[in-house]
């Protein structure tokens, strides 16, 4: 009778801790009150003046940003988390196209027709030798990619050793969200034409995806492209094995597809309903590209608050956000420097107000927290690969990881977008705090667009680490008359990756305040649970990339 009566209790008292878990709120956390969105304005406001020139990785600007932030870390008693220094050099190696010795045509029925470089087709930089050339027949392959998880081979069936292959830069509609961005991206891409034989790659948007236009591709182009070089030397993710990787103008596709245009509409049709089609163009393509590269010396920077718990203070939780830019380009509205407010000076500015939210706690977490300030992510996730693939002597363990990009604060947030919940035990965390702060949870409105491999979130993800990266979604206050569904992707169309993106925009700095607080207790939960993350059972990127951390 006692033992049972004793049984009752603690599983009383269990339910009652459960009960009282579920009823957590803000009020809570205490320390959440010292939360400042005057900091995040203030902090934004400095990197995204014109005098930082767009912080361009290699400028006097970016220099400038990266000093301001380190004072930041010196002035929030983090800790030097590089062997005694905040910095990690990144060696950058800037590629650009010299186009007046570079080259293309399109050879039909022995007739040779000249491309036009930055009209019909961008040229990439080649970066392990000065000059490659190739000429070789063009192979339509669909979307480009082997996908065995779903039985799906634009491959089969067609031969494409020794040719180009020319395919849709996305991939299947009928693929799950992440998965799909997952394939979307250039390295599954290339890595399946290498594998199947090819020389070279041309890729083009879907029809239907025009959130770039061809003008601000250019432009971008124009100014060259990076990749880090290891420290042995080796330019990483440089695909020597592909002689030529371009990008050609959806308005021009007659000149490539010629009599074959009449498959592509047909191909279109069929990728709707999940089928692969692929087919030789019968034509062939001269390309010669030209390419200068110089050395860039960048970096990351870090710092640390180190973990009280003797054993779990060697895992690391990973903050992490990009202070680069776009720097000096294409005038639009009369203003060339793109100042990057919202991209990303504003992750920056929510990533030091968390780094000063931990300092607040009287307690500190078990685990360590290392805040990293990357380099190099608008030019392909750089800063955050590099230190994903080279982590400092004693933070080899990063357990988990959170991105702070341009999370959207345009109005009051009542729901997220928590990219990469769904893959990992992060989901139970991000679940927990939205239910203390009152927030729901939304799915990616935007599955086309891919966002998930296209922050410094992902390179966590590619090395077997879960990760995060929270954006607002567009529930509004009863007040609010504007559907934000329409004014926040406006905003893409406006004043994304344009100059536009300055401080004259109407940020709600309250919720820029919301999202340190998201993203500061997930944190903090994740360093203080004695398990580590795990991805969840049977997940994609858990089989895929799960095992290399």
């Amino acid at each position: 009778m006692i033992k049972k009566l004793f049984f009752n209790i603690l599983l009383l008292v269990f339910f009652v801790n459960i009960g009282l878990q579920a009823q957590q709120t803000e009020d809570d956390f205490p320390v959440l009150k010292q939360i400042n969105p005057l900091n995040i304005k203030g902090h934004m406001t400095f990197l995204s003046e014109d005098d930082l020139m767009g912080r361009r990785p290699g400028s006097e600007g970016f220099q400038i940003a990266s000093n301001y932030v380190k004072s930041q870390f010196i002035a929030l008693g983090l800790k030097p988390a590089n062997e005694g220094s905040y910095y990690q050099k990144v060696p950058l190696v800037h590629g650009t196209v010299k186009e007046e010795e570079s080259s293309a045509s399109i050879i039909i029925d022995g007739k040779t027709t000249t491309i036009k470089l930055s009209e019909d087709i961008i040229l990439s930089p080649y970066y392990d030798k000065a000059v490659s050339e190739v000429t070789a027949p063009l192979v339509f392959v669909g979307y480009g990619i082997t996908a065995p998880e779903f039985d799906y081979d634009d491959y089969s069936g067609v031969d494409v050793k020794g040719k180009i292959v020319v395919y849709i830069n996305s991939a299947p509609s009928t693929f799950p969200t992440s998965e799909r961005a997952f394939y979307s991206g250039s390295s599954p891409k290339y890595d399946a034409a290498i594998k199947n034989g090819a020389i070279g790659v041309i890729s083009f948007m879907h029809p239907s995806n025009t959130r770039r236009t061809w003008a601000s591709s250019v432009s971008r182009s124009n100014n060259g492209g990076f990749k880090w070089k290891s420290p042995n030397g080796i330019i990483a993710n440089s695909y020597p094995d592909l002689k030529v990787t371009a990008f050609f103008n959806n308005s021009e596709l007659d000149k490539i597809f010629g009599k074959t245009k009449n498959k592509l509409e047909e191909a279109l049709r069929l990728f709707d309903e999940g089928k692969s089609i692929s087919f030789p163009m019968n034509v062939s393509a001269n390309i010669k590209v030209a390419t200068k590269t110089e050395v860039v010396q960048s970096h990351n920077l870090l710092g640390e608050i180190t973990g009280t718990d003797p054993v779990l203070k060697d895992e690391y939780m990973v903050y992490a956000a990009h202070v680069d830019h776009l720097g000096i380009g294409r005038a639009i509205k009369g203003d060339s420097i793109y100042n990057g407010a919202h991209d990303n000076a504003s992750g920056v500015a929510i990533l030091l107000e968390i780094a000063k939210t931990f300092q607040a706690l009287e307690e500190k977490p078990k685990r360590s927290i290392l805040f990293a300030i990357v380099t190099g992510e608008e030019s392909g996730l750089l800063g955050s690969d590099y230190l994903a693939n080279n982590r400092p002597k004693g933070k080899e363990k990063m357990v988990a990881n959170i991105a702070m990009d341009m999370p959207f604060f345009f109005h009051p947030i009542l729901d997220i977008v928590p990219y990469g919940a769904v893959h990992s035990s992060l989901g139970n965390q991000t679940k927990q705090v939205a239910d203390i702060l009152g927030l729901k949870i939304s799915p990616d409105p935007f599955p086309e667009q891919v966002i998930f491999i296209r922050s410094d979130h992902y390179s966590f993800i590619k090395q077997g680490i879960p990760a995060l990266f929270i954006k607002s979604g567009f529930m509004t206050v009863p007040s609010d008359t504007v559907d934000r569904s329409i004014t926040d992707v406006m905003w893409r169309r406006t004043h994304y990756h344009t100059p536009q993106d300055d401080m004259n925009q109407p940020f709600d700095f309250n919720a820029a305040a919301t999202h340190v607080k998201v993203d500061f207790l997930i944190g903090y939960l994740v360093a203080n649970e004695i398990s580590l993350p795990k991805w969840n059972v049977g997940d994609f990127f858990g089989n895929k990339l799960g095992k290399k951390n």
